[in-house]
């Protein structure tokens, strides 16, 4: 995470380095990097360090950055033609949700909206999973209906990811803008969300499994969509 912030364009105040891994190559390079982007390092005993992680697992480095003011969704649809969008609804883990911005952040998506009936807020867990997604991607905590009904003023088509509904993801067009609508781990999209979906789409597999993990399925339809977009280049 720290080694991703330092090559990208997010802000850092400051990188601390453990003193008894000073000596990791992998240490060395954030150390470098740091010193390259004209970062304050600052060098601490691992256990001051531990103490300073939310995580209590830094392994030997912490990177103090600050995270731009969460726009609204509405802020988001104004500013991009385009837009991509994720919706989770009712996420029971906060592992999964730190996996799904990882992949948001890698897939380029514009925003996660995560209902309030679920996980929905950076908690350390989600935070340290996400890998640096959740620096880069606005986490909105906001009801799947007030969202959908914004997405359609925009006229941002809304696809439902379902099992055993609609065509399968990879044959279905993906291109342009478009709103992902994924369910939570136990339990799939409820009746009225459905009502509220444009098209669904499902994700073929082997049919003694019931369902994938939501961060996994997450995963597969993103990157769909990057691949269509690649392919009409």
């Amino acid at each position: 995470m720290v080694h991703d912030a330092l090559t990208s364009n997010q802000k850092i105040a400051s990188v601390l380095l453990a003193t008894q891994t000073l000596s990791d190559p992998r240490i060395r390079e954030i150390e470098n990097l740091a010193r390259k982007n004209k970062v304050s390092i600052q060098k601490v005993d691992s256990e001051e360090l531990a103490k300073m992680s939310d995580s209590r697992n830094p392994q030997g480095v912490i990177a103090l950055m600050s995270i731009p003011e969460t726009p609204t969704l509405e802020q988001i649809l104004k500013e991009k033609r385009n837009a991509f969008i994720l919706l989770l609804n009712h996420i029971d883990y906060e592992q999964n949700l730190g996996a799904i911005l990882r992949s948001a952040w890698a897939a380029g998506v514009d925003a996660v909206v995560a209902s309030p009936n679920g996980v929905h807020e950076l908690t350390p867990v989600v935070t340290k999973v996400s890998m640096g997604g959740a620096a880069y991607v606005p986490l909105i905590g906001m009801s799947m209906f007030q969202a959908i009904k914004l997405l359609h003023e925009y006229a941002v088509p809304v696809v439902g990811v379902e099992v055993n509904m609609g065509e399968s993801f990879t044959k279905t067009n993906l291109k342009g803008p478009v709103a992902f609508v994924m369910g939570g781990e136990a339990v799939g999209l409820s009746e009225p969300l459905q009502k509220e979906c444009d098209i669904f789409v499902n994700i073929p597999m082997n049919k003694e499994v019931a369902s994938l993990n939501v961060s996994v399925a997450t995963a597969l339809v993103l990157f769909e969509k990057n691949r269509q977009e690649r392919a009409s280049i």
